[in-house]
């Protein structure tokens, strides 16, 4: 019986993460314009505020992580740029309010829907951790308990390299 929920919560823990981006990436909608300003902070990991010729309001992204310095900046004047909002955020376009922005460049989609579940908060973040940390304990001692379980060393490995990706990424 620990065996069987052990195995079963490791793999659901290992998978929330792509499922919460596949379905947050369907609550996406794309609006396209052009770049009339942007603004960067000067901050390690910038963030960046700019607006769309089209729309009165303005779109923020903020630089969460490392895994940000990989993104295109966005430019003034670029032509046809396209980016994702959340669909409740659709009826904010019209006003002076600040949106929040996925994916500016289509190649930025994985790296904001990551940071949009894993970092909204600290402690959203913290709690991310401990919780892959205990499952991490538990498939320890699983390792210990049934030694010829080759998977527990996988899930080992596994949520080591989640709990390094949270913490430094």
């Amino acid at each position: 019986m620990f065996k069987r929920f052990v195995i079963i919560f490791s793999i659901l823990g290992i998978l929330y993460i792509p499922f919460r981006m596949v379905i947050k990436s369907y609550a996406l909608e794309k609006i396209q314009g052009t770049v009339k300003q942007v603004r960067a902070s000067s901050n390690r990991i910038p963030y960046y505020t700019f607006s769309l010729e089209e729309y009165p309001c303005s779109f923020y992204n903020k630089g969460n992580g490392t895994l940000s310095l990989l993104k295109t900046p966005p430019k003034p004047g670029e032509q046809s740029a396209s980016l994702m909002i959340q669909s409740s955020d659709r009826s904010l376009l019209n006003s002076n309010e600040s949106i929040f922005y996925f994916a500016f460049h289509p190649k930025d989609k994985l790296i904001d829907l990551y940071y949009s579940i894993v970092r909204p908060g600290i402690f959203t973040h913290f709690t991310f951790l401990f919780l892959y940390f205990l499952i991490l304990l538990l498939n320890a001692l699983g390792a210990y308990r049934y030694p010829k379980q080759d998977i527990f060393t996988h899930l080992i490995k596994g949520y080591l390299l989640l709990i390094f990706l949270l913490m430094f990424l």
